[in-house]
C-alpha cells in the first residue's frame, strides 16, 4: 500500500515540472502603460496626444482595447508655484475607440478648451479593454495656464524665388512666435507650425515652397508661463505666391563671323541651372531699337542670321531666358558690330 501511495505521490510531482507558475488573473492582462502622452498649447486650446498600445502587460496582442479616460488634476498657480497639483485625479472625458484603431501604433490627438487662467493641470491617460480592466496610468504631463497673449499684426509677406519672407510688428509680453501655413485649397492650418521652434524674432524665411503655388501664412504669438507655452489666436491669413524673379546673368563672350550664308554669332555657355536658353537681337545702322529674331529661345549658343543684308552694318546683342514662368530675361551682353562683306 505504501508503494502505492509513493508512486502516486510521484506522479503528480513529476507532472507538475511542466508548470511556470499560477495562471495569470484575467484582470492583470491589461493594456500596456501609455509612456508618450504630450500636452500641446494651440491657438488657445490644449492638445492632448499618444499612441495607442500594441500590446498586453503580457505582451499578446492588444486586440480588446475599448476606449481611453483622461484623467485630470488641477491646482492654483501661484507665483511658479501650483497648490493642491496631483490631488483627487478625476475622469473628465472617455473616449471610445474605433475598431480600426486596434492593432496600436497610431496617433491619438484630442483637443481641450475648458482650461483656467492662473491654473495649473496634470493630465493622465489610462486604456480600458472591454472587459473594463483599466491600465495603469500613463506619464503624467503638467500645464501652466494663464491668459493668451494677444494676435500678432501687421504681417508682411515678400515672395521670393522658393522662398517667403515674413516679417510682423512684437507682441506685448510674447516669447516668441510660431509660424503656419496651408496650400490655398486646404481647408485649416496643420497642427504643428513650420518653424521647428519657437521664433524669438519677428521674422522668418520659408525656404520649403514651390514657386508659382499659393500659400496663406498665420502668425501666432507665445507666451511662456512657468514651463508651458502658451499659444494665442493666429493672425488674418496673409497669402503669397513664390516666383523666380531673379534673371540669369547676361551672356559674355559674344563674336560675329561674316559668312555667305550669313553673319554667325557665337558666345559663352550661362551657368544657372535654371536656363532655358538665348534671345538674339540685332539693329541696322541707323534704327534705335534692337529686334529680336528668334521666337522661341536658342538652347545653343550659335546662332546664324540668314536675312543680314550685303554690304550693311549690324549690331547685336544676346540675352539668357530662365525656365520660370515669368521668363525672367537677362540684360543684353555686350554690344557687338559687324559689316556682312558678301
Amino acid at each position: 500500500m505504501r508503494k502505492l501511495v509513493s508512486l502516486l505521490l510521484l506522479g503528480i510531482v513529476v507532472a507538475g515540472c511542466g508548470v511556470k507558475g499560477p495562471p495569470v488573473p484575467r484582470d492583470s492582462i491589461v493594456a500596456k502603460r501609455i509612456v508618450d502622452l504630450a500636452a500641446i498649447p494651440r491657438e488657445n486650446r490644449l492638445l492632448l496626444t499618444w499612441t495607442v498600445p500594441k500590446e498586453n502587460t503580457d505582451k499578446s496582442v492588444l486586440i480588446d482595447l475599448e476606449k481611453f479616460q483622461i484623467l485630470r488634476s488641477e491646482g492654483v498657480l501661484v507665483a511658479d508655484e501650483c497648490r493642491g497639483c496631483g490631488e483627487s485625479a478625476k475622469v473628465v472625458y472617455e473616449m471610445k475607440v474605433d475598431p480600426g484603431v486596434e492593432g496600436g501604433g497610431k496617433k491619438i490627438s484630442i483637443f481641450f478648451n475648458d482650461q483656467e487662467p492662473r491654473k495649473v493641470y496634470v493630465y493622465q491617460v489610462v486604456s480600458v479593454n472591454r472587459k473594463g480592466y483599466p491600465s495603469a496610468s500613463s506619464n503624467p504631463v503638467t500645464v501652466y495656464w494663464d491668459y493668451f497673449p494677444s494676435i500678432p499684426s501687421r504681417i508682411r509677406a515678400e515672395r521670393g524665388d522658393k522662398k517667403v519672407d515674413l516679417s510682423w510688428e512684437p507682441v506685448l509680453g510674447a516669447a516668441g512666435y510660431n509660424v503656419y501655413r496651408r496650400g490655398e485649397g486646404d481647408e485649416g492650418f496643420p497642427l504643428q507650425p513650420v518653424n521647428r521652434a519657437v521664433l524669438v524674432e519677428e521674422k522668418y524665411t520659408d525656404l520649403n515652397v514651390e514657386n508659382e503655388k499659393r500659400y496663406i501664412y498665420s502668425v501666432r504669438a507665445v507666451r511662456r508661463v512657468v514651463k508651458t507655452e502658451i499659444e494665442g489666436k493666429g493672425s488674418l491669413g496673409v497669402p503669397v505666391t513664390p516666383t523666380d524673379l531673379i534673371a540669369p546673368g547676361a551672356p559674355v563672350g559674344l563674336v560675329a563671323v561674316p559668312l555667305k550664308a550669313g553673319i554667325e554669332l557665337n558666345w559663352r555657355r550661362n551657368r544657372e541651372p535654371d536656363l532655358l536658353g538665348y534671345s538674339v537681337y540685332r539693329k541696322k545702322m541707323g534704327e534705335e531699337k534692337f529686334r529680336r529674331l528668334n521666337e522661341t529661345p536658342l538652347s545653343k549658343e550659335i546662332y546664324l542670321d540668314k536675312e543680314a543684308e550685303p554690304g550693311e552694318e549690324y549690331d547685336y546683342a544676346v540675352t539668357a531666358v530662365d525656365h520660370s514662368v515669368r521668363k525672367n530675361e537677362s540684360p543684353f551682353s555686350e554690344e557687338i558690330r559687324v559689316k556682312h562683306l558678301y
